[in-house]
């Protein structure tokens, strides 16, 4: 009995990482669908918990409890304390708003602008903490149309990027929209920010509460299920 409950973590983990690409669900809005499960000689074991329950225990802890690991975080990149907590409670609120992970909004951020400069413009206009087109400004249904205003430019950086995801096959495609990623000599290299940002987002995600880190939990479900079983 010993040996097979040291094999099977390595199958399940194995499932887990293996069993479904990261990148086709780390961006995804929250999943709706219950973890997945597998067997070993018809014996059913406990749920492989994948990155969507990731996603669910991250709305699970609701604004007040990502707020503080996103304002220490956002501290990296600005040495500004108060607009490091005023872009954590918006990426917070927006996140759950839009249905959307507040890890992939912060790595989209981050990634956009990592100085956390409201005023940032890009060479081809683009705006703000999230760089938004002036093109959207107003016609998203945000308070404001002013890309300058951290609370407007999140609200219209996370919409965009909303929309994205639900239309798009997979996070990476949704991020490449986000991005404006067309092949061209002036943007040879934008094919690597999905990859950019799915990692910043994976790494936020581990410094959450441990709840929402999807191994710990599949941890915890495989050891009830030897105490259960004893």
């Amino acid at each position: 009995m010993r040996s097979f409950y040291v094999v099977m973590p390595l199958v399940a983990i194995t499932a887990l990482y293996l069993g479904k690409p990261e990148i086709e669900s780390d961006g995804t809005a929250f999943a709706d669908s219950p973890a997945s499960s597998i067997a070993i000689a018809g014996v059913a074991l406990a749920p492989v918990h994948t990155a969507e329950d990731s996603l669910l225990a991250e709305r699970q802890l609701g604004p007040a409890g990502v707020r503080p690991t996103l304002e220490l975080y956002f501290v990296r990149f600005s040495r500004d304390r108060a607009m490091a907590r005023r872009v954590a409670r918006a990426v917070a609120r927006e996140a759950r708003r839009q249905n959307v992970s507040p890890s992939l909004i912060a790595a989209v951020l981050v990634t956009e602008n990592t100085k956390l400069e409201p005023e940032a413009q890009s060479s081809v206009g683009a705006r703000g903490l999230m760089q938004v087109m002036p093109m959207h400004a107003g016609m998203l249904g945000c308070n404001s149309d002013d890309l300058v205003d951290v609370d407007s430019n999140i609200c219209h950086g996370t919409t965009i990027l909303a929309r994205n995801l639900r239309r798009a096959k997979s996070s990476r495609t949704a991020l490449l929209r986000y991005n404006g990623c067309v092949q061209g000599t002036n943007t040879p290299n934008c094919y690597r920010y999905p990859s950019r940002v799915l990692a910043r987002a994976r790494q936020l995600r581990e410094e959450l509460p441990p709840h929402t880190n999807a191994l710990a939990s599949y941890q915890r479900a495989q050891a009830d299920l030897v105490l259960a079983t004893r």
